[in-house]
């Protein structure tokens, strides 16, 4: 929930009508903030971890880890309806440059207990992060005011920053999602885009090439809730203020993240 410093996060149950979900937050919002959006890591399914962005320009990323007796009652049970709202462990994100620099572009990472020390360093190295995907391990996000694309290495606790400001790419990114393909140099990472007069749909794929998918010329409102079927060959995509949906297919048949898609290619 974007609310300024005040806003939640909350969990809805999409088999159930609106007058049957719950009327309080999830614990992952602690005292509140901008939040934006959410992803997790459940490879250890007895010690999943559970991440929300904040788009403030002091707001530190939350990682939440759920108490572990909630954990094993929900996989015992199959009832995983109390995971997000009964009390764990709230941490946020430091990232620690290689050399100190906001500029560097790798370094070392750590979560700490202390929520304004993280903002502190949030303000310093990733102000306003939007979009967020996790896959095999690694963490994608992307700060929206800086332009930079962060991955996070969750196991070695490292990570690089590269920038997303390539081409007609020239708004801010967004949400991300992350299509995965049997062969790993086909694999493409998607993003959302903001701030611009044209705001489309976007591509990085393996080697680091960005590429335009969509590029409005009509449509000024950002581009948000990007997700894919569960075969990738549809794209689902909307333009938040116009109120529009699409669903988009590659006219050759194949997925979106297989094979190199015959799109225009922006180099830096």
């Amino acid at each position: 929930e974007e609310n300024g410093s005040s806003g939640q996060v909350w969990e809805v149950d999409p088999a159930l009508p609106s007058n049957s979900q719950r009327n309080f937050p999830t614990v992952l919002g602690g005292t509140g903030g901008n939040y934006e959006s959410f992803a997790y890591d459940a490879r250890d399914r007895f010690n999943p971890t559970f991440y929300v962005t904040n788009d403030s320009s002091s707001g530190s990323m939350v990682r939440f880890t759920p108490d572990p007796a909630v954990v094993q009652q929900a996989e015992q049970t199959g009832d995983y309806s109390n995971m997000l709202t009964t009390g764990g462990t709230l941490e946020w994100l430091m990232l620690h440059p290689v050399s100190g620099s906001a500029g560097d572009a790798s370094g070392t990472f750590s979560w700490t207990s202390s929520r304004n020390t993280a903002d502190s360093n949030a303000n310093q190295f990733y102000q306003n992060t939007e979009g967020i995907d996790i896959r095999n391990g690694l963490l994608y996000f992307v700060t929206k005011r800086s332009k930079h694309l962060y991955i996070l290495d969750l196991d070695a606790l490292t990570y690089t920053k590269t920038s997303t400001v390539s081409g007609a790419f020239d708004g801010q990114p967004d949400q991300i999602k992350r299509i995965l393909d049997q062969n790993p140099e086909s694999e493409m990472l998607y993003f959302c885009e903001e701030a611009s007069s044209d705001n489309g749909i976007h591509a990085r794929d393996y080697e680091g090439n960005f590429y335009t998918i969509i590029d409005s010329d009509t449509l000024n409102s950002e581009t948000t809730g990007l997700a894919f079927s569960p075969d990738n060959k549809h794209m689902y995509i909307s333009y938040q203020s116009d109120g529009l949906i699409f669903d988009i297919v590659r006219e050759d048949g194949y997925p979106f993240g297989s094979m190199r898609l015959d799109i225009k290619y922006h180099a830096d």
